[in-house]
Protein backbone atom coordinates (compact mmCIF):
# COMPACT_ATOMS: atom_id res chain seq x y z
CA UNK A 1 0.00 0.00 0.00
CA UNK A 2 1.41 3.44 -0.87
CA UNK A 3 2.07 5.88 1.95
CA UNK A 4 1.69 9.12 0.01
CA UNK A 5 -0.89 10.90 -2.11
CA UNK A 6 -3.76 10.46 0.29
CA UNK A 7 -6.48 7.86 0.51
CA UNK A 8 -7.95 8.98 -2.82
CA UNK A 9 -4.82 7.71 -4.56
CA UNK A 10 -4.66 4.57 -2.43
CA UNK A 11 -8.27 3.77 -3.24
CA UNK A 12 -7.76 4.39 -6.95
CA UNK A 13 -4.89 1.90 -6.98
CA UNK A 14 -6.87 -0.66 -4.97
CA UNK A 15 -9.91 -0.38 -7.21
CA UNK A 16 -7.80 -0.71 -10.37
CA UNK A 17 -6.34 -3.92 -8.96
CA UNK A 18 -9.84 -5.06 -8.07
CA UNK A 19 -11.03 -4.55 -11.65
CA UNK A 20 -8.03 -6.53 -12.90
CA UNK A 21 -8.93 -9.37 -10.54
CA UNK A 22 -12.53 -9.31 -11.76
CA UNK A 23 -11.24 -9.88 -15.28
CA UNK A 24 -9.61 -13.15 -14.20
CA UNK A 25 -12.26 -14.21 -11.70
CA UNK A 26 -12.75 -17.64 -13.26
CA UNK A 27 -9.09 -18.53 -12.69
CA UNK A 28 -9.13 -17.72 -8.97
CA UNK A 29 -9.54 -20.21 -6.13
CA UNK A 30 -12.98 -20.45 -4.55
CA UNK A 31 -12.19 -18.43 -1.39
CA UNK A 32 -10.76 -15.63 -3.53
CA UNK A 33 -13.83 -15.58 -5.77
CA UNK A 34 -16.02 -15.35 -2.67
CA UNK A 35 -14.07 -12.32 -1.40
CA UNK A 36 -14.10 -10.75 -4.86
CA UNK A 37 -17.88 -11.15 -5.12
CA UNK A 38 -18.36 -9.80 -1.58
CA UNK A 39 -16.25 -6.77 -2.44
CA UNK A 40 -18.23 -6.11 -5.62
CA UNK A 41 -21.52 -6.35 -3.71
CA UNK A 42 -20.30 -4.05 -0.91
CA UNK A 43 -19.08 -1.40 -3.36
CA UNK A 44 -22.06 -1.57 -5.68
CA UNK A 45 -24.38 1.43 -5.63
CA UNK A 46 -27.80 0.45 -4.33
CA UNK A 47 -26.59 -2.67 -2.51
CA UNK A 48 -27.48 -1.28 0.92
CA UNK A 49 -29.34 1.58 2.64
CA UNK A 50 -29.17 4.53 0.21
CA UNK A 51 -28.36 6.84 3.12
CA UNK A 52 -24.99 5.09 3.45
CA UNK A 53 -22.50 6.97 1.25
CA UNK A 54 -20.21 5.49 -1.38
CA UNK A 55 -17.78 2.86 -0.16
CA UNK A 56 -14.05 2.92 -0.92
CA UNK A 57 -11.82 -0.14 -1.23
CA UNK A 58 -8.56 0.19 0.71
CA UNK A 59 -7.30 -3.25 -0.25
CA UNK A 60 -8.32 -6.75 -1.23
CA UNK A 61 -5.33 -8.98 -0.52
CA UNK A 62 -5.41 -12.36 -2.25
CA UNK A 63 -1.75 -13.22 -1.68
CA UNK A 64 -2.61 -16.06 0.73
CA UNK A 65 -5.31 -18.73 0.81
CA UNK A 66 -7.40 -16.61 3.21
CA UNK A 67 -8.31 -13.26 1.57
CA UNK A 68 -8.02 -10.05 3.58
CA UNK A 69 -9.84 -6.78 2.97
CA UNK A 70 -10.60 -3.31 4.27
CA UNK A 71 -13.34 -1.00 2.97
CA UNK A 72 -14.09 2.53 4.16
CA UNK A 73 -17.45 4.24 4.47
CA UNK A 74 -16.94 8.00 4.23
CA UNK A 75 -13.96 10.07 3.08
CA UNK A 76 -10.80 9.13 4.98
CA UNK A 77 -8.96 12.14 3.55
CA UNK A 78 -11.33 14.67 5.12
CA UNK A 79 -13.03 12.87 8.01
CA UNK A 80 -12.76 14.51 11.43
CA UNK A 81 -13.54 11.26 13.27
CA UNK A 82 -12.39 7.85 12.04
CA UNK A 83 -13.36 4.47 13.49
CA UNK A 84 -11.80 1.12 12.68
CA UNK A 85 -14.46 -1.53 13.17
CA UNK A 86 -12.96 -4.94 14.01
CA UNK A 87 -14.87 -8.22 13.90
CA UNK A 88 -14.30 -11.51 15.63
CA UNK A 89 -14.70 -15.26 15.36
CA UNK A 90 -15.59 -16.57 11.92
CA UNK A 91 -16.05 -13.14 10.30
CA UNK A 92 -13.82 -13.09 7.23
CA UNK A 93 -13.57 -11.32 3.89
CA UNK A 94 -14.77 -14.41 2.01
CA UNK A 95 -17.98 -14.87 3.98
CA UNK A 96 -19.04 -11.62 5.63
CA UNK A 97 -17.70 -8.64 3.69
CA UNK A 98 -20.97 -7.09 2.59
CA UNK A 99 -22.49 -7.45 6.06
CA UNK A 100 -19.41 -5.98 7.72
CA UNK A 101 -19.43 -2.98 5.40
CA UNK A 102 -23.16 -2.48 6.01
CA UNK A 103 -22.47 -2.44 9.77
CA UNK A 104 -19.73 0.15 9.20
CA UNK A 105 -22.26 2.20 7.26
CA UNK A 106 -24.78 1.93 10.09
CA UNK A 107 -22.20 3.22 12.56
CA UNK A 108 -21.37 6.05 10.14
CA UNK A 109 -25.04 7.08 10.00
CA UNK A 110 -25.35 6.92 13.79
CA UNK A 111 -22.26 9.09 14.18
CA UNK A 112 -23.93 11.65 11.95
CA UNK A 113 -27.01 11.40 14.18
CA UNK A 114 -24.96 12.30 17.28
CA UNK A 115 -23.61 15.43 15.63
CA UNK A 116 -20.50 14.45 13.66
CA UNK A 117 -20.63 16.02 10.21
CA UNK A 118 -17.69 14.18 8.62
CA UNK A 119 -17.10 10.71 10.07
CA UNK A 120 -15.57 7.69 8.37
CA UNK A 121 -15.70 4.04 9.41
CA UNK A 122 -13.40 1.29 8.15
CA UNK A 123 -14.77 -2.25 7.97
CA UNK A 124 -11.51 -4.05 8.71
CA UNK A 125 -11.25 -7.74 7.84
CA UNK A 126 -7.47 -7.71 7.65
CA UNK A 127 -6.76 -10.93 9.53
CA UNK A 128 -7.74 -14.58 9.45
CA UNK A 129 -10.20 -14.57 12.31
CA UNK A 130 -10.33 -17.81 14.31
CA UNK A 131 -12.96 -20.51 14.35
CA UNK A 132 -14.74 -21.39 17.58
CA UNK A 133 -11.98 -23.73 18.79
CA UNK A 134 -8.96 -21.60 17.88
CA UNK A 135 -10.64 -18.53 19.41
CA UNK A 136 -9.55 -19.90 22.78
CA UNK A 137 -5.92 -19.03 22.00
CA UNK A 138 -4.37 -15.75 20.89
CA UNK A 139 -2.58 -16.91 17.72
CA UNK A 140 -4.94 -15.28 15.23
CA UNK A 141 -4.71 -11.97 17.08
CA UNK A 142 -0.89 -12.17 17.19
CA UNK A 143 -0.87 -12.49 13.41
CA UNK A 144 -3.57 -9.92 12.80
CA UNK A 145 -1.99 -7.25 14.97
CA UNK A 146 0.90 -6.89 12.52
CA UNK A 147 -1.48 -6.00 9.70
CA UNK A 148 -3.57 -3.69 11.87
CA UNK A 149 -0.44 -1.89 13.09
CA UNK A 150 0.64 -1.42 9.47
CA UNK A 151 -2.75 -0.02 8.48
CA UNK A 152 -2.83 2.37 11.44
CA UNK A 153 0.70 3.55 10.61
CA UNK A 154 -0.41 4.26 7.04
CA UNK A 155 -3.39 6.16 8.41
CA UNK A 156 -1.11 8.28 10.62
CA UNK A 157 1.15 9.02 7.66
CA UNK A 158 -1.68 10.00 5.33
CA UNK A 159 -3.75 12.03 7.79
CA UNK A 160 -1.45 14.74 9.06
CA UNK A 161 -4.40 16.61 10.56
CA UNK A 162 -4.72 13.84 13.15
CA UNK A 163 -8.48 13.30 13.25
CA UNK A 164 -10.06 11.61 16.26
CA UNK A 165 -9.25 7.89 15.97
CA UNK A 166 -11.23 5.08 17.62
CA UNK A 167 -11.38 1.30 17.59
CA UNK A 168 -14.62 -0.65 17.93
CA UNK A 169 -14.14 -4.39 18.48
CA UNK A 170 -16.59 -7.28 18.74
CA UNK A 171 -15.99 -10.67 20.35
CA UNK A 172 -12.48 -12.07 19.71
CA UNK A 173 -11.45 -8.78 18.11
CA UNK A 174 -11.19 -7.29 21.62
CA UNK A 175 -8.06 -9.45 21.97
CA UNK A 176 -6.70 -7.97 18.74
CA UNK A 177 -7.53 -4.39 19.76
CA UNK A 178 -5.83 -4.76 23.14
CA UNK A 179 -2.69 -6.15 21.57
CA UNK A 180 -2.42 -3.36 19.02
CA UNK A 181 -2.51 -0.93 21.97
CA UNK A 182 0.18 -2.78 23.98
CA UNK A 183 2.97 -0.26 24.56
CA UNK A 184 5.36 -3.01 25.69
CA UNK A 185 5.00 -4.61 22.27
CA UNK A 186 6.05 -1.33 20.66
CA UNK A 187 2.61 0.07 19.91
CA UNK A 188 2.60 3.68 18.73
CA UNK A 189 -1.04 3.80 17.63
CA UNK A 190 -2.58 7.15 18.58
CA UNK A 191 -6.02 5.74 19.37
CA UNK A 192 -8.27 8.02 21.41
CA UNK A 193 -11.14 5.67 22.24
CA UNK A 194 -11.84 1.94 22.40
CA UNK A 195 -15.24 0.28 22.65
CA UNK A 196 -15.57 -3.50 22.94
CA UNK A 197 -18.87 -5.38 22.56
CA UNK A 198 -19.48 -9.01 23.43
CA UNK A 199 -15.82 -9.31 24.36
CA UNK A 200 -14.24 -12.75 24.58
CA UNK A 201 -11.60 -11.12 26.77
CA UNK A 202 -8.10 -9.72 26.42
CA UNK A 203 -4.79 -11.46 27.23
CA UNK A 204 -4.21 -11.85 30.94
CA UNK A 205 -0.93 -9.93 30.93
CA UNK A 206 -2.86 -6.88 29.72
CA UNK A 207 -5.87 -7.26 32.00
CA UNK A 208 -3.48 -7.55 34.96
CA UNK A 209 -1.48 -4.50 33.86
CA UNK A 210 -3.82 -2.17 31.94
CA UNK A 211 -1.20 0.57 32.16
CA UNK A 212 0.49 -1.16 29.24
CA UNK A 213 -2.31 -0.02 26.96
CA UNK A 214 -1.58 3.14 24.98
CA UNK A 215 -4.91 4.56 26.05
CA UNK A 216 -6.25 5.99 29.29
CA UNK A 217 -8.88 3.88 31.08
CA UNK A 218 -11.13 6.96 30.88
CA UNK A 219 -11.49 6.27 27.14
CA UNK A 220 -11.99 2.49 27.29
CA UNK A 221 -15.53 1.13 27.30
CA UNK A 222 -17.03 -2.36 27.23
CA UNK A 223 -20.49 -3.87 27.02
CA UNK A 224 -21.78 -7.42 27.23
CA UNK A 225 -25.46 -7.93 26.48
CA UNK A 226 -27.89 -10.04 28.46
CA UNK A 227 -27.88 -13.56 27.10
CA UNK A 228 -24.42 -13.27 25.52
CA UNK A 229 -23.24 -16.70 26.57
CA UNK A 230 -20.66 -17.01 23.80
CA UNK A 231 -18.67 -14.09 25.19
CA UNK A 232 -18.90 -15.57 28.70
CA UNK A 233 -17.77 -19.02 27.55
CA UNK A 234 -14.98 -17.49 25.48
CA UNK A 235 -13.55 -15.73 28.52
CA UNK A 236 -14.01 -18.71 30.80
CA UNK A 237 -12.38 -21.30 28.54
CA UNK A 238 -9.55 -19.05 27.30
CA UNK A 239 -8.70 -17.56 30.70
CA UNK A 240 -8.94 -14.07 29.23
CA UNK A 241 -10.60 -11.25 31.16
CA UNK A 242 -12.68 -8.20 30.29
CA UNK A 243 -10.68 -5.11 29.50
CA UNK A 244 -10.49 -2.70 32.46
CA UNK A 245 -12.69 0.23 31.53
CA UNK A 246 -16.17 1.69 31.83
CA UNK A 247 -19.22 -0.49 31.26
CA UNK A 248 -21.79 1.06 28.94
CA UNK A 249 -25.43 0.20 28.50
CA UNK A 250 -26.94 -1.81 25.67
CA UNK A 251 -30.33 -2.12 27.39
CA UNK A 252 -33.43 -0.56 25.86
CA UNK A 253 -34.26 3.11 26.32
CA UNK A 254 -37.98 3.39 25.52
CA UNK A 255 -37.88 7.08 26.44
CA UNK A 256 -35.52 7.62 23.48
CA UNK A 257 -37.11 5.05 21.19
CA UNK A 258 -34.03 2.83 21.41
CA UNK A 259 -34.16 -0.96 21.64
CA UNK A 260 -32.09 -3.27 23.79
CA UNK A 261 -29.71 -6.00 22.65
CA UNK A 262 -29.66 -9.69 23.55
CA UNK A 263 -27.18 -12.41 22.66
CA UNK A 264 -23.80 -12.31 20.97
CA UNK A 265 -24.45 -11.33 17.35
CA UNK A 266 -23.75 -7.91 15.90
CA UNK A 267 -26.76 -8.04 13.60
CA UNK A 268 -30.05 -9.84 14.28
CA UNK A 269 -32.65 -7.41 12.95
CA UNK A 270 -35.13 -8.91 10.48
CA UNK A 271 -36.67 -6.33 8.11
CA UNK A 272 -40.41 -6.11 8.62
CA UNK A 273 -40.28 -7.81 12.01
CA UNK A 274 -40.22 -5.16 14.74
CA UNK A 275 -40.24 -7.84 17.44
CA UNK A 276 -37.07 -9.56 16.21
CA UNK A 277 -34.04 -9.58 18.54
CA UNK A 278 -31.42 -6.91 17.98
CA UNK A 279 -27.65 -7.21 17.76
CA UNK A 280 -24.89 -4.92 19.03
CA UNK A 281 -24.56 -3.01 15.73
CA UNK A 282 -28.20 -2.94 14.68
CA UNK A 283 -29.79 0.47 13.99
CA UNK A 284 -32.32 1.75 16.45
CA UNK A 285 -30.52 0.25 19.46
CA UNK A 286 -29.01 1.82 22.56
CA UNK A 287 -25.90 -0.16 21.71
CA UNK A 288 -25.33 1.50 18.33
CA UNK A 289 -26.13 4.93 19.77
CA UNK A 290 -23.55 4.45 22.52
CA UNK A 291 -20.97 3.09 20.08
CA UNK A 292 -21.43 6.24 17.98
CA UNK A 293 -21.00 8.45 21.03
CA UNK A 294 -17.93 6.63 22.39
CA UNK A 295 -16.12 6.39 19.06
CA UNK A 296 -16.53 10.13 18.50
CA UNK A 297 -15.17 11.10 21.91
CA UNK A 298 -18.52 11.67 23.64
CA UNK A 299 -19.96 10.16 26.79
CA UNK A 300 -22.37 7.23 26.33
CA UNK A 301 -25.95 7.23 27.53
CA UNK A 302 -26.35 5.98 31.08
Amino acid sequence: MPNHGGYAQLTAVAEARFEALCAIRGRLRRTHRQALDGTAHALREGSMDPAIPARHLLYLDLSAREPLAAIAVGDLDTATHVTWQLSGTGIRARNALWGSVREAGQLYLEQRTVGIEAPAVVAWLGYRSPNMASALINRSAHRGVQVLERDLEIFAALRHGKPHLALEAHSYAATLAAQVLDSRAGSSALVQALATIGSAGIPRQLSRDPGRLNLSADHIYEAVADGDRLAWWGRLLSGRKLIPGHAFSVAGRPDLGLLGVRGHNTSQMTPGNPGAPRGYRDPGTTSLRNLALITTGQKPLA
